[in-house]
């Protein structure tokens, strides 16, 4: 049986066509190994739970491949429709999409060279930046740029955080032009963006190519008070970047850091042994081997049910009490399930979240059907944490309310999330601030897989 043991990812690869950025979140649960990167032919032999592979590839076997699943595995397969005939959906994509329960935001079907090279590789073949449709101060709508990825097209072309985008080749971005700009960002390797900046526009043409992900950036130790604050922005839980996680927390362990800032505003989700690596580092003594997750399958798969236990290491352990995390309503998946893991109140630590509620993703792909040289993310496994608590729909609400400011770079002191998590780490308690970013939010154009 080939399965794919992960855990919680909404992953993140960029600009898929989604209009919100909770329709490709990723759980993953941990037990497997990733595919390498040119996939195996199909076979009858190859198996999602139950269900076999289809032995052709034509439409109507890859629908009835993911109908069977959905009636096998699928966490709401009581519900599913009992069709006489999967014939009349012109793919496997439109089918899940109209039998998914109306709670599964979530379940979808991607290329599965794109997953290995994500997963398997750590690596994007993207424009690299993550841009939202926001509206101005002034009424105008356009794309703001709030995260850039180290070593990527964008970056190598000057693109910074904060950067306001007005035409992609020759269109406006506004509301109405929204899935044109989608459909671009997807499917064209080269494009000319159109830059506002204080009055003056300015044009950059970005060519696409592949790169490494470094989940990591923006590093950095404060000292404030007689403090020392650790800081860093982590973009991705990716299984082949554990190292970059291990070498950081060297050098908090070495500097001896008194509190932590986990900047998790724009992370997707990903690899559950990823979150459980870098809780474990946190929290160190505090969570040595108690319950990380406990993974709960449908009816007909309860006796898999299974739970993973923190990690205990023997160096770089922080054992930190308490934990500030900074997220944003793109805050999702393995992400959240962090938060709430540490929280449980055998740990007896304390997470304080400052910013944006979460998106809100209480479920994971436990295992994913290889088929046709596609991926199909099924959702088949609730996740909870010791004290058998679930992320709630709505997303955590953070501690602190704060508005992301897209104009502050990442790691600035007067930045509006980080200046709230310095205050409260001195003051032990929220600021009074309403600092606001001169924008508010239209839609979300996330980097998930194309």
């Amino acid at each position: 049986m080939k399965k794919l043991l992960w855990v919680s990812i909404l992953l993140s690869i960029f600009f898929s066509a989604c209009a919100d950025v909770q329709e490709r979140q990723y759980l993953i649960a941990p037990q497997f190994s990733i595919p390498q990167e040119k996939s195996e032919p199909m076979s009858n032999e190859n198996h999602f739970y139950s269900v076999k592979a289809p032995s052709s590839c034509r439409i109507k076997n890859q629908n009835q491949y993911v109908y069977n699943a959905m009636h096998d595995s699928y966490l709401w397969h009581e519900g599913v429709p009992v069709l006489d005939s999967t014939d009349h959906y012109s793919s496997p994509e439109e089918l899940l999409t109209m039998l998914k329960d109306e709670d599964d935001l979530f379940s979808h079907i991607v290329d599965l060279k794109k997953v290995n090279r994500f997963f398997g590789l750590g690596r994007y073949n993207n424009f690299g930046f993550i841009p939202f449709l926001i509206q101005l101060k002034s009424g105008k709508e356009a794309l703001g740029v709030v995260f850039v990825y180290p070593n990527s097209p964008a970056q190598k072309a000057g693109i910074k955080r904060g950067d306001i985008i007005t035409k992609v080749e020759n269109i406006s971005t506004q509301s109405s032009n929204l899935k044109r700009i989608k459909k671009k960002l997807k499917k064209e390797n080269k494009l000319t963006f159109t830059f506002w900046k204080k009055g003056k526009r300015y044009k950059k043409r970005i060519i696409k190519y592949d790169y490494a992900v470094h989940t990591i950036s923006n590093v950095k130790i404060y000292h404030i008070e007689n403090k020392k604050i650790g800081y860093m922005v982590f973009s991705d839980f990716i299984p082949s970047k554990e190292e970059e996680i291990d070498h950081i927390f060297e050098k908090f362990k070495s500097a001896q850091i008194d509190d932590l800032i986990l900047d998790l505003r724009y992370n997707g989700g990903g690899d559950m042994n990823v979150a459980r690596h870098l809780s474990s580092l946190i929290g160190g003594a505090y969570v040595n081997n108690r319950v990380f997750t406990h993974y709960l399958f449908n009816s007909k798969y309860s006796h898999l049910n299974y739970t993973t236990n923190f990690k205990e290491f023997s160096h770089n352990q922080l054992n930190l009490n308490r934990l500030f995390v900074i997220t944003s309503k793109r805050t999702c998946s393995a992400s959240e399930q962090l938060i709430l893991n540490l929280r449980a109140s055998e740990n007896q630590m304390e997470v304080i979240q400052v910013g944006q509620e979460t998106c809100g993703k209480p479920y994971a792909y436990n295992s994913i059907g290889l088929f046709c040289d596609k991926a199909l993310f099924l959702i088949n496994t609730k996740a909870q944490n010791s004290d058998h608590q679930m992320i709630s729909p709505n997303g955590l609400y953070p501690t602190c309310v704060v508005e992301d400011n897209i104009y502050k770079a990442f790691g600035d002191r007067e930045e509006s999330s980080l200046k709230e998590a310095l205050y409260y780490i001195t003051h032990n308690r929220c600021s009074s601030q309403s600092e606001s970013g001169n924008y508010e939010i239209v839609d979300f154009i996330s980097n998930f897989f194309d």
